[in-house]
């Protein structure tokens, strides 16, 4: 006998043995017991998920000798010739080959005539997105009010190219991708009744080469068991399949994390040495890091490359530096399709993502400021000279919340400390333009130097700017602070777009000096932070 492949020796026979695909077969079992069986089915999904498969088990469940039953016999005759595809009472279609409307007009002919065994006549018409809207037109009314003892199942991975008015008149189920936990159970199922043994990285790496498709991952499974070998490990799937090895991907994104440009190219130079593609490569590369953001994300391994071992400077990158680099990585990845040039196009990726700056979040900044005014010359608490808040709101116009707050604090019989003035200076902004003193609830204040006053908008847009920066509400600002500070303040207004210094790709990161005219206390912090301040909200 000639050899059967795994796709077809070990296709599903019964709905119990289907791979995923729960949804469907626990509807489509309950409509065979209940005897509530459609005229017509849509079966649309991926290639390779069990479409057609789960179509013969419904045609093998209504004609089984003792049923209909949702679980056939798989041994009497009938069930036997739809498993051999022998039967007359079931009849598969390839619709790229029958398209046409003579084609169609010949299923209507046939459809009238009894089954010749079984109860019912099943037409499996595959890959229907291919009939031309003619055949469509033609069958409309047949698939709509079919004789009693026919059943239609259109199955198709193009819903979207099957007429509305066919739809209509089917029951559609969408099948999903397999799981690659279902894939690697059948695959380590298969591979037990084969005799052949499987470590768990060869599985892994069958599963997600498959992509979802049950059938890719038995064919790719199929290939590698034609060399013979009674042991299989990841290297070996890699290597029969022209896969790049793990290492080569952990090479890469320790380099990268490493902000080693170099590395990361001789890394890249070597795989493409080795014969492999750059458009694998940097799939691969896509690949491995989403496993990393997943296990930094969850603390689940994600993938067998990334689980638990010895750290790497791979597996020290934070949440928000693997978003950016999966962003320029999976750009990376669609442009390479296209290009001519796809090496060229993944070792500017590479030096891109191996000089990214650091990540800094807003909140630290406004942290690091508070910190840096802190130990400017003013003690912690202390109000500068001056700086108790008036008892009244002389020229800020009608009272608000700030006196109350302001009369507080004075009855305590203590000056208000530098984030209670900057608080109630907010609140008489409020009580006069509630929208304008909205903006500056997350500003921060610092002390008050020489009549100056430096605040950091954190949340700042161009709106804010506009709003902030108008000449009539800076002076309201302004007045608002000399009313709490007890004397003439003069605003410095710095927001955050402001206090970042991205440096170009190509240009060593540049440092802010001191005589650049920002605020003391802005001047500080970028020291602090050596001049790489990057809000990752600016790339979305």
């Amino acid at each position: 006998m000639s050899y059967l492949v795994l796709a077809r020796k070990w296709r599903p026979e019964t709905f119990s043995q289907v791979v995923g695909q729960r949804h469907v077969v626990t509807t489509l079992s309950a409509a065979v017991r209940t005897d509530r069986i459609g005229h017509a089915y849509l079966f649309t999904g991926p290639r390779g998920v069990g479409k057609t498969t789960i179509a013969r088990v419904l045609a093998k469940a209504l004609n089984c000798e003792k049923g209909p039953t949702d679980e056939p016999c798989l041994a009497c005759d009938s069930c036997r010739e739809i498993a051999s595809g022998k039967s007359l009472d079931v009849i598969e279609i390839d619709g790229a080959s029958n398209r046409k409307i003579e084609d169609a007009r010949g299923i209507r002919e046939t459809v009238q005539y009894a089954p010749l065994s079984g109860r019912k006549k099943v037409y499996i018409i595959d890959e229907a997105h291919m009939l031309t809207r003619e055949a469509f037109n033609a069958l409309l009314k047949t698939i709509e009010e079919p004789p009693p003892h026919v059943v239609f199942v259109l199955a198709t991975t193009e819903p979207s190219k099957i007429p509305d008015t066919i739809t209509s008149r089917c029951q559609r189920f969408d099948f999903h991708r397999v799981s690659a936990a279902d894939m690697e159970a059948r695959l380590r199922h298969i591979a037990q009744a084969e005799g052949v043994r499987v470590s768990d990285g060869a599985v892994r790496l069958l599963a997600a080469r498959a992509d979802g498709s049950m059938r890719d991952a038995e064919s790719l499974f199929d290939q590698l068991l034609a060399t013979g070998s009674g042991d299989v490990g990841a290297d070996d799937v890699a290597a029969i399949l022209g896969i790049p090895r793990v290492e080569v991907f952990r090479s890469l994104s320790d380099a990268i994390a490493a902000r080693d440009t170099r590395a990361a190219l001789g890394a890249f130079t070597s795989a493409l040495d080795a014969g492999f593609d750059p458009r694998d490569l940097i799939d691969g590369l896509v690949e491995h890091l989403r496993d990393l953001l997943v296990r930094t994300a969850t603390g689940e391994p994600g993938a067998p490359d990334v689980g638990d071992g010895p750290e790497t400077p791979a597996r020290a990158l934070t949440e928000d530096q693997l978003v950016r680099l999966l962003r320029i990585a999976a750009e990376t990845q669609a442009q390479a399709r296209w290009t001519t040039q796809p090496s060229l196009m993944v070792e500017l990726a590479l030096a891109r993502m191996a000089r990214l700056p650091r990540t800094v979040e807003i909140e630290e900044i406004v942290r690091a400021l508070a910190a840096a005014s802190g130990g400017s010359g003013h003690a912690g608490g202390a109000t500068p000279p001056g700086g108790t808040p008036a008892s009244g709101d002389a020229g800020a116009g009608s009272a608000g919340p700030s006196q109350g707050r302001g009369g507080t604090a004075a009855a305590a019989g203590r000056p208000a400390a530098r984030g209670e003035q900057w608080a109630l200076v907010v609140e008489r902004v409020k009580a006069r333009k509630p929208a304008l003193g909205a903006f500056l609830t997350e500003a921060v204040a610092s002390p008050l130097t020489d009549g100056r006053l430096g605040v950091l908008i954190p949340n700042g847009s161009n709106f804010h700017r506009q709003q902030l920066q108008d000449r009539a509400n800076m002076t309201l600002l302004e007045q608002a602070a000399g009313d709490v500070y007890g004397k003439p303040v003069k605003l410095s207004l710095t927001f955050a777009e402001a206090a970042r210094a991205v440096p170009a790709p190509a240009a060593a990161p540049q440092r802010r000096e001191a005589g650049d005219g920002e605020d003391p206390m802005v001047r500080k912090v970028l020291e602090m932070f050596d001049g790489e301040i990057t809000d990752t909200r600016a790339e979305e």
